[in-house]
């Protein structure tokens, strides 16, 4: 998910064109997602967000329902839970260098032979496909359901786009405050 202009596809195309929806000031994505990857992103016009929501000390979690090839086995239900080592590309100050390194541990719930339920804290690129290459898995599907205690509706579809509640709001600000 990219907000470059010069990128076909991009989300700031997608939200203006798509869905008619016309920002009165500069939007930022909070997080992202690849581009196979479906599911609940964020977008604000308060520049401060997607850094403090992805800080260390305020990081929050991302709920994802992943399905994958073919069946998993409790083996690999545990060794997700546990952390799998993967590499991938650190990018700080305009360079780039691959970080090689066991991913911290994090919820694993099965929800059928070949689906999951992840919730992660961190967020590596595309951490979720490579610890599950690295298991000999290929994801199929990967769609985030939550990002902190904002979480999609069940009635929502592809395109579709929601005003924050009151908790919600609220719960942006202490990651502000």
């Amino acid at each position: 998910c990219t907000t470059d202009s010069r990128i076909p596809g991009n989300i700031i195309h997608a939200l203006t064109h798509t869905s008619g929806y016309q920002p009165k000031h500069r939007v930022y994505p909070v997080g992202r997602l690849d581009k196979d990857s479906t599911g609940l992103i964020l977008i604000t016009s308060d520049g401060r967000l997607p850094n403090a929501s992805l800080r260390q000390q305020k990081k929050q979690p991302k709920v994802y329902h992943v399905q994958v090839d073919h069946e998993l086995s409790q083996q690999d239900l545990e060794a997700l839970r546990s952390g799998i080592t993967i590499t991938t590309v650190a990018q700080r100050d305009g360079t780039s260098k691959p970080l090689t390194a066991k991913t911290k541990p994090c919820i694993v719930r099965s929800l059928g032979p070949r689906r999951v339920e992840i919730v992660l804290e961190e967020g590596r690129n595309r951490q979720i496909r490579k610890m599950m290459k690295a298991l000999g898995y290929q994801v199929v599907v990967l769609h985030r359901i939550q990002f902190g205690k904002i979480a999609l509706d069940k009635d929502m579809s592809p395109g579709d786009w929601k005003n924050l509640n009151k908790e919600e709001l609220q719960w942006i600000s202490s990651i502000l405050a």
